[in-house]
């Protein structure tokens, strides 16, 4: 079965690649998409204008065998993983698909809060536990990319 999903940038991406973002980033340097059109549009900007759509063999991944970490909601667990991956510790690099609550300009407030001690761990927490939990998908395998994400259509303004 596959699921619908969404990635948003200034063209159009045909033929994603894990390389493609920079480095440093909430999940590590990977593939970034959205399963929500809704979180797809609400990322558009003057820079990034369109929005590329795949359809994404997510059973017959989760079923291959692949490494996958999933965060159901935001938890210390959570937190401390994506602080590790801004830092450019290679936690991700354990993983070949990481699926979570992504970083708006609200999460990554709080989760910044944290990384410079203006709050701890728990605070950050406890924070987040109110925060609708929109999801972002981060494939940072390339093997899966090519296998099972198919590019589908381009949205365009």
């Amino acid at each position: 079965m596959n699921i619908t999903v969404y990635h948003v940038s200034c063209a159009e991406v045909k033929k994603p690649s894990v390389d493609a973002n920079g480095e440093n980033l909430g999940f590590g340097q990977g593939f970034y998409l959205t399963n929500s059109k809704v979180e797809a549009e609400t990322k558009r900007t003057a820079d990034k204008s369109v929005i590329s759509v795949y359809e994404f063999n997510y059973f017959k991944t989760k079923n291959v065998g692949y490494r996958f970490n999933e965060f159901e909601t935001y938890n210390k667990e959570w937190l401390n993983f994506v602080v590790d991956c801004r830092k450019g510790k290679d936690v991700a690099a354990d993983y070949d698909i990481v699926i979570a609550g992504g970083l708006d300009n609200e999460i990554a407030d709080i989760v910044a809060d944290y990384e410079n001690n203006n709050i701890t761990a728990e605070e950050a927490v406890e924070q987040l536990r109110y925060k609708d939990v929109k999801f972002q998908i981060c494939i940072l395998n390339q093997e899966i990319i090519d296998f099972n994400l198919e590019f589908v259509d381009a949205i365009r303004n």
